[in-house]
């Protein structure tokens, strides 16, 4: 599920080690795809102020390959769809492409990595679910992704098609049995298809350094260092940076409490309108659980965010992710989301809030073949007039190739 696991996930965590031994002996190869079709009915595709509801039919493929050896462990995973809607808006294309691996290189380097490309349009990928299945071992690269866009509730960039391009990487040392040093650095550039598609284009860079140290078998702490630069059109830039003691409990073998707090000072150069800085809270704390047949990650998360406009008010995120395999035949995955964005003052906006939640249910019709239901929501508000909510949902039958468990 794309959602806002990985922003939220990926800060909390960056006070951690890629743990090696935990890849199972089975997850060492994964490969399969999804072809999907389906139809359903939604309120608001694009939550548009003049939106309308439509019926819809969907098709998309999902395409996972995943493998791991005694010193690395990678995947690559490819979505796309097409939606053809009966009503005004036609036919409508997404498409989210990662590639991610981590790899030590010797026993006190570790290197780590992810890229990828997505198209978006009416933050609608935040409510598709697609991720490494249930009981395979994920690859947790460990880049506290301030790079990745918390879906901006921002109504000019959220009515336009959106793309994104990323990539991001880093080195972790082990300095001694109890502390090690982690560095990352990042880059991504994201673009909009519309009428001001080019005010909104922006580049944004990511750095951290992080020092941890293992207090106990169970608890680690330490500090890191944040930075990003975002530059946009008219000589607009927004540059943050600071830094946050970070912490690390495993309650137990599968579920583990992430934590930071600090500051991040912003310093904005919006061209014409003058130049502005500010101090503020910085904190985010996810607590995850990965079992062979549950994975389960809520997170929380206050920081100054780069907006599509140019601006950078600070967003508090909250987020939760939940996939179960009930039995042999049923599976069901959850996930909600709300960020709520500050007011931009120096462009006349006010507070503006997203929401999501989304469900699926399926079931094996037999070995390859599965059916489901899928239902979703979303609201976008920015203090008035504010766009009527997305209430939809779809079934779908689904056909896998590959490897299936």
């Amino acid at each position: 599920m794309i959602t806002g696991k990985h922003f939220l996930r990926a800060l909390a965590g960056a006070s951690l080690l890629p743990l090696f031994a935990a890849a199972p002996a089975h997850a060492q190869n994964e490969t399969f795809l999804d072809l999907q079709a389906g139809l359903g009915y939604s309120t608001n595709p694009d939550l548009r102020l003049d939106g309308v509801g439509s019926a819809f039919g969907r098709i998309s493929a999902y395409g996972y390959h995943g493998w791991s050896t005694e010193r690395s462990r990678s995947n690559i995973s490819a979505y796309v769809e097409n939606s053809t809607y009966f009503r005004r808006y036609g036919n409508r294309q997404l498409f989210s492409v990662q590639g991610n691996n981590s790899t030590k290189i010797s026993e006190t380097v570790t290197a780590f990595g992810s890229a990828g490309f997505s198209g978006d349009f009416g933050a609608q990928l935040s409510s598709r679910f697609f991720d490494a299945p249930v009981n395979t071992a994920p690859v947790d690269p460990v880049i506290p992704e301030g790079s990745v866009i918390v879906v901006n509730p921002d109504l000019a960039a959220l009515s336009q098609r959106q793309y994104r391009i990323f990539g991001n990487g880093g080195l972790s040392f082990t300095l001694s049995p109890r502390d090690s040093l982690t560095g990352t650095i990042g880059a991504q550039r994201a673009f909009f298809k519309g009428n001001a598609g080019n005010l909104l284009n922006y580049t944004q860079l990511d750095s951290t350094l992080a020092w941890n140290r293992q207090l106990d078998e169970r608890l680690s702490a330490g500090v890191r260092l944040i930075a990003s630069k975002s530059d946009y059109t008219l000589d607009r830039s927004i540059l943050t940076y600071g830094p946050q003691v970070t912490a690390n409990l495993r309650l137990d073998e599968s579920l583990e409490l992430d934590g930071a707090i600090g500051f991040v000072r912003t310093e904005r150069d919006l061209g014409p309108l003058g130049e502005s800085s500010s101090t503020d809270l910085a904190f985010d704390a996810s607590l995850c659980r990965n079992l062979e047949y549950e994975r389960m990650c809520a997170a929380i998360a206050r920081r100054t965010q780069s907006t599509s406009i140019g601006a950078a008010p600070t967003s508090s995120s909250l987020s939760a992710n939940y996939s179960r395999r009930l039995n042999a035949r049923d599976q069901i995955q959850l996930a909600i989301a709300a960020t709520t964005t500050d007011s931009a003052r120096e462009l006349g906006l006010g507070r503006q809030n997203f929401y999501s939640a989304s469900g699926s249910f399926d079931r094996k019709i037999s070995l390859r073949l599965s059916a489901g239901v899928n239902v979703a929501a979303r609201k976008f508000t920015i203090g008035g007039p504010d766009p009527k909510a997305d209430i939809g949902g779809s079934l779908f039958i689904r056909n896998r190739f590959g490897s299936v468990r």
